[in-house]
């Protein structure tokens, strides 16, 4: 009976953290895609500068938001050191993924700038559940 109770107080956290991680992911996601799309197509950014800015903007959202309301972590020196290096590592796999969405595929830039905010997310939700916002053990 106990262990029934704490079976489903797991899964309905595991399904609230999703949840608010998808609330989270969505409004970074589409931070970085419409910041992008704005800066290219209003600005007449470079579109890979203009990838990097809408990056930057998730990045901000993304790193309170999942901090604070998604794993409900402290934010201190440590996370950040492995949130940075994960967002970096997704950036530049970003970018990989929209050059050879654009050059080898041709696909738009509109088109490139989806995939990949809509790839990247999977890959930094793994990455953060695992290793930057894993619960300390006290």
């Amino acid at each position: 009976m106990i262990a029934s109770f704490v079976v489903r107080q797991l899964k309905r956290e595991l399904i609230v953290q999703l949840l608010v991680f998808g609330v989270v992911g969505v409004t970074a996601t589409l931070t970085h895609y419409f910041t992008a799309l704005i800066s290219h197509e209003w600005a007449g950014i470079d579109l890979y500068f203009a990838n990097l800015i809408g990056y930057v903007s998730a990045v901000m959202v993304s790193y309170f938001g999942h901090g604070r309301f998604t794993f409900k972590q402290e934010l201190d020196l440590q996370v950040f050191l492995r949130f940075a290096l994960v967002s970096v590592s997704t950036f530049f796999c970003s970018e990989l993924i929209l050059l050879a969405l654009e050059t080898f595929l041709q696909l738009s830039h509109r088109v490139s700038l989806g995939v990949v905010v809509c790839t990247i997310p999977v890959i930094t939700f793994v990455l953060s559940k695992m290793w930057v916002f894993r619960a300390r053990k006290e």
